[in-house]
C-alpha cells in the first residue's frame, strides 16, 4: 500500500443477513482501523443502507461508502455468490422485495432448517430439536445449526468441521457430494439474472471468492467461465479464504478475460471467529491500485451527509 492510500474493505455482512454486527457497529470498528473505502454487502439485503437513510447509522467523516450487495445465485444446482457495487439501492431493494417476501423467506429457512436437523440427526449429533427459523435472513437455518452444534463439545469431537463456519458451510452444507448437503438453491436466480439486476441498478458485477467453494482448479475455471458468459465485470481478488497461489490464479483469470478486481474480508462477526475487518485473518490487504480502475466511476457516498446517502437510492 502506498503512502496516503486509503484502507479498504469491500465485503462484509451485518445483522441484516448472516452477520452479528449492526451497521453502526461495523462503522465504528472500521473507523477504529482507519478504513477509508468500505461497502456493506449483505446477502440479498440492503438493510444497512436503510439504517443509514433513517439515521440509525452514520458514516464517519472521511469514509467513502460504495453501495453494495451480495446476491445468492444457483449455478448447476449449487449455491454461488455475485457481488454488486455502485448499485442504486432502491432498484436492488425493489428486486429483492418483489422476489422474496418476508413470509416466503421464513418458510424457506424453516424448510432448510428441518432438513439440516434431519441430516444432523442421522449423523448422531446433539441439538435441540425444537429450533425454529423466525427472521428469514439468508443462511439463517445454517447459522442456527452452526451455533447449536457448537454448544456441545461431543459434536466437534465427532465431526471437527462443524467448528469452522466457512468449511462447514461450503464443503459440507452446500456441497452436493457431502452427506451434510441441504439444497437451498430453490428460488435463486442464475448468474445471468443476478448480473442483469446489478447492471440494471447501474452497478458492476463481481464473481465472489472463487476459491471459497472448495472446488478443484478445473471447477473454479469452469465457474469463472460461467460468470464471464453471464456478463460479469470483475472478480474478487482479495478474500480471507484465499490460500497459497490463489491470488496469482485469479490475476491470470482477470488477464485472460479482461476482468476488474474487487476485494474484502467477508467479515461476519462472531460466526467467523478470528476474522477481522480490513485484514481478514491477519494476512490480507486490499490495495487501492487494485480497485482504482473502477472505484471512482461508481455511485458512492462520502462523509455521510444526508444528500450523499439519499443519492445512493437514486
Amino acid at each position: 500500500m502506498g503512502d496516503g492510500d486509503p484502507i479498504i474493505d469491500l465485503h462484509m455482512h451485518s445483522v441484516h443477513s448472516d452477520g452479528t454486527c449492526t451497521a453502526q457497529q461495523l462503522i465504528d470498528m472500521l473507523a477504529a482501523k482507519g478504513a477509508g473505502i468500505i461497502s456493506f454487502t449483505d446477502h440479498d439485503s440492503v438493510g444497512c443502507y436503510r439504517d443509514l437513510r433513517s439515521g440509525r447509522a452514520t458514516l464517519e467523516p472521511g469514509m467513502t461508502l460504495v453501495p453494495g450487495v451480495e446476491l445468492s445465485c444457483q449455478v448447476g444446482g449449487s449455491l454461488r455468490d455475485m457481488l454488486g457495487y455502485g448499485i442504486s439501492v432502491s432498484v436492488v431493494n425493489e428486486h429483492l422485495e418483489e422476489r422474496y417476501s418476508s413470509e416466503r423467506r421464513v418458510q424457506k429457512q424453516q424448510r432448510v432448517l428441518e432438513q439440516l436437523m434431519e441430516v444432523c440427526r442421522r449423523h448422531g449429533l446433539r441439538f435441540d430439536g425444537s429450533l425454529m427459523a423466525r427472521e428469514g435472513k439468508k443462511a439463517e437455518a445454517f447459522v442456527i445449526m452452526y451455533n447449536e452444534l457448537n454448544r456441545y463439545p461431543e459434536n466437534v469431537e465427532r465431526c471437527p468441521f462443524v467448528a469452522d463456519n466457512t468449511t462447514f458451510y461450503w464443503r459440507y452444507f452446500s456441497n452436493r457430494d457431502s452427506d451434510f448437503f441441504v439444497d437451498e438453491t430453490f428460488d435463486l436466480p442464475s448468474f445471468s439474472e443476478a448480473v442483469d439486476v446489478i447492471h440494471n441498478a447501474g452497478g458492476k458485477a463481481f464473481l465472489a471468492h472463487p476459491y471459497a467453494y472448495g472446488m478443484s482448479q478445473s471447477g473454479v475455471e469452469e465457474l469463472v467461465r460461467e460468470a464471464v458468459d453471464a456478463g460479469v465485470d470483475g472478480i474478487e481478488l482479495k478474500h480471507s479464504s484465499n490460500k497459497n497461489d490463489d491470488v496469482k490464479r485469479i490475476e491470470a483469470f482477470a488477464e485472460e478475460y479482461g476482468l476488474l478486481f474487487s476485494g474484502g474480508t467477508d467479515f461476519h462477526g462472531a460466526t467467523k471467529p478470528g476474522l477481522e475487518l480490513v485484514s481478514g485473518y491477519g494476512n490480507m490487504m486490499v490495495e487501492y491500485e487494485e480497485i482504482a480502475p473502477w472505484i471512482n466511476g461508481v455511485r458512492r457516498a462520502c462523509g455521510g451527509s444526508n444528500e450523499d446517502i439519499l443519492e445512493l437510492w437514486a
